[in-house]
């Protein structure tokens, strides 16, 4: 059985349509992922979304169960960004058609769907494939040098 694999330029189309899971209350381009931990199957990530002198304030997303999560630059999904369907200012989207789902299901021939999750910072930027909703927590801790 012969599978098409599509050309590189295929993947500068994709166009993603996601929705704000958490309000829009703006991502500022200083908030970034602080932390990242991964332990039998549970996903925590950790955003810096303030600081105060030595006090970050920020939010503690869990993804329980998750399937697979990358962690990449803003820069690097620019072609998200630039969607129509893009919604701006939110820290967690839930992404409905396109992205690194959409990219994996048709490079690998899968005809699965996945519910795929973005958290998006000002600096770095996550996707994670997890059936069950995130899990949100407010978070504070002190900044280390």
């Amino acid at each position: 059985m012969m599978r098409v694999v599509p050309e590189a330029g295929d993947m500068t189309k994709v166009a993603l349509k996601a929705r704000a899971y958490l309000p829009s209350s703006g991502v500022q381009s200083n908030s970034d992922i602080a932390s990242v931990s991964y332990a039998d199957g549970t996903l925590i990530v950790l955003i810096a979304c303030s600081r105060e002198q030595n006090d970050v304030s920020g939010l503690k997303i869990t993804f329980p169960d998750v399937d697979g999560f990358r962690l990449l630059d803003e820069v690097d999904l620019v072609r998200y960004w630039n969607s129509s369907d893009f919604p701006c200012g939110s820290h967690l989207l839930e992404v409905l058609t396109g992205s690194w789902g959409m990219e994996e299901n048709t490079l690998q021939g899968f005809e699965h769907t996945r519910r795929e999750w973005l958290v998006v910072t000002g600096n770095a930027c996550l996707s994670a494939f997890c059936q069950a909703e995130p899990e949100l927590a407010e978070a504070t801790w002190k900044f280390q040098v």
